[in-house]
């Protein structure tokens, strides 16, 4: 058997008594937890599985224990929006709903909050918990005619009046709304109307902190990144010198003592898996799952320890795939933009390339992990950029200036796809040792340089959005507004994204096929949307090999999709 609480990724899913003693402190934590606690609107920014939800917990924490002259903290994960999103296609009051129920996801952050202060039975706010908990239930299930009948209609100044409220029950001069999962990045609609409220809430005595998605988050014309609120990264740069001091340390607060001090005596094979992790602990945590098995025998618990080269390079491999299957969901999530996905892979791949080729007679101590694209950038080259940056493919570092050559946007590159690829050391036949020294000691200013031209040639065919197509003809429609498909003159239905996914089949899951196969053999699941539908996961727990840990770990990859 595994420990399997180790092994949560997600720090919304840890028990609060191991999240402190199981989480690292970011390199920069100081300063983002300061500025996640004190005054003035923040957007927390980062790939999937950086860290944000830690940093935006620990705020929580920091205030919840803090006095009278502390903020009453509220925390707030929006991971479930997306199942507001076929309202905006069904309802003309689609923004109504998405509000009230991001009011109602608030009013339930209150209350949990009272009660970990100790006030919940003293709040008398004007909306009760259980009613919130039956409409968000009603909002969610799509059941919008069975939420009407509850004449309900909360307004921005119906919160903001509450939480004055609980502000002066707790004796607090302020309040910090930690906004989780709020990017909304799948949904055009619910971006500009979560802003919109982000900017309607922030007042002297709120501030509201929100954790984003880079490349993905559209602002509306409205909301001016900086002046509305300032963006603060929570990625761990690679290039850091405290960066494996971040990544072992981890390790070390969630591995067995046993375990840990067997990775740390091969000091190369740990420093190649921690780089190539890219900064994301979520994916650290996934590699080195696969390199011990735990047992007990006779009441003493033993470990089965196997790290070496081989297995590490096949766990790189592995965590390339999954980086680059996050990067081509956004077909699924984003269809108006799949000609640009598409098109991105083969800009990612010429990247790997050019940086293969500018490695190659390079010594060991000065190899390049970046590409340095001259300005201006085109915009559909910066479009495909943000979506590496939104699955982990790359991260923006900033801008060098080489006089007359010109100005240069600076991207670090996935460090597992670079290793997978040869493209730091060139030949396959490379030892471990040089691997890693390259790694620890390539040369911040050793960069390859190239143009937006040759990523994406000017005389090529045009990047071009893709409508959704006619449900009849399957003609693409002229537009997204069209009503009437202009080939055959059928209705056009809305097309929504949430009913997309959750209509895929489970194998679109990070499981193996085994475990898919005895899930379909054994079950009535099929499409995610069954999961998402396992009440209690009794389904999921009948499937031989599932129990509750493997049954919760499934939904959470589920939810994950869709998120």
């Amino acid at each position: 058997m595994e420990n399997s609480g180790v092994f949560i990724e997600q720090a919304e899913y840890i028990q609060p008594a191991d999240f402190i003693e199981w989480s690292s402190d970011h390199p920069n934590e100081d300063d983002i937890i300061k500025k996640l606690t004190q005054s003035g609107a923040k957007l927390l920014t980062g790939p999937r599985g950086c860290g944000k939800t830690t940093l935006m917990l620990k705020a929580y924490n920091k205030l919840s224990k803090k006095g009278a002259n502390g903020a009453f903290p509220i925390y707030v994960n929006f991971k479930s929006s997306l199942k507001l999103e076929p309202v905006y296609k069904s309802k003309a009051n689609g923004g109504f709903w998405f509000s009230q129920w991001m009011y109602l996801k608030i009013y339930e952050g209150i209350y949990s909050s009272l009660k970990d202060l100790g006030f919940v039975s003293q709040s008398n706010l004007s909306v009760e918990l259980d009613f919130a908990k039956k409409i968000l239930g009603l909002l969610e299930l799509g059941e919008i005619a069975k939420a009407e009948k509850e004449k309900i209609e909360i307004t921005t100044y119906n919160l903001e009046d509450d939480i004055n409220h609980v502000m002066l029950l707790t004796n607090k001069p302020r309040c910090v709304i930690l906004l989780d999962d709020a990017a909304h990045a799948f949904s055009p609609e619910q971006q500009h109307d979560f802003f919109e409220f982000f900017r309607k809430i922030k007042s002297r005595r709120i501030s509201p902190k929100a954790a984003i998605y880079p490349g993905v988050t559209n602002f509306p014309p409205t909301f001016n990144v900086g002046h509305d609120a300032e963006e603060i990264n929570a990625w761990v740069n690679p290039e850091g010198e405290d960066y494996m001091w971040f990544m072992t340390t981890m390790l070390s607060r969630r591995l067995p003592r046993e375990v840990y001090e067997a990775l740390t005596k091969e000091q190369s094979l740990l420093t190649i898996m921690c780089y190539a992790a890219f900064g994301i602990p979520r994916i650290l945590l996934n590699m080195v799952r696969s390199f011990y098995f735990e047992e007990t025998i006779e009441n003493l618990i033993k470990y089965d320890i196997s790290f070496n080269r081989a297995k590490l390079l096949k766990q790189v491999k592995e965590s390339n795939k999954s980086t680059l299957a996050v990067y081509t969901s956004l077909e699924k999530k984003l269809p108006t933009y799949i000609n640009y996905v598409e098109e991105g892979n083969d800009v990612f791949n010429k990247i790997i390339d050019l940086i293969k080729a500018y490695n190659k007679d390079k010594a060991v101590e000065k190899k390049s992990i970046s590409i340095a694209i001259k300005k201006e950038l085109s915009s559909d080259l910066k479009k495909i950029l943000g979506f590496f940056q939104y699955a982990g493919l790359a991260s923006h570092k900033g801008q060098v200036s080489r006089g007359e050559k010109g100005v240069f946007e600076i991207y670090i590159i996935n460090l597992a796809a670079l290793i997978d690829n040869n493209a730091i050391l060139t030949s396959k036949a490379t030892k471990t040792d040089d691997i890693a020294i390259a790694l620890r000691s390539r040369n911040a200013h050793e960069f390859t340089r190239t143009q937006s031209n040759y990523l994406i040639p000017e005389d090529g065919p045009a990047l071009k959005l893709k409508m959704p197509a006619c449900q009849k003809c399957g003609e693409e429609r002229s537009n997204d507004e069209a009503r009437f498909c202009s080939n055959c003159g059928s209705p056009l239905k809305a097309a929504s994204i949430y009913e997309e996914l959750v209509n895929e089949k489970i194998d679109v899951l990070p499981l193996t096929d085994i475990r898919i196969k005895a899930i379909k053999s054994n079950s009535g699941i099929k499409l995610i949307r069954d999961i998402l539908h396992d009440i209690g996961h009794k389904e999921l727990r009948s499937v031989p090999q599932i129990a509750n840990h493997w049954a919760t770990k499934i939904y959470q990859l589920a939810e994950e999709y869709i998120s």
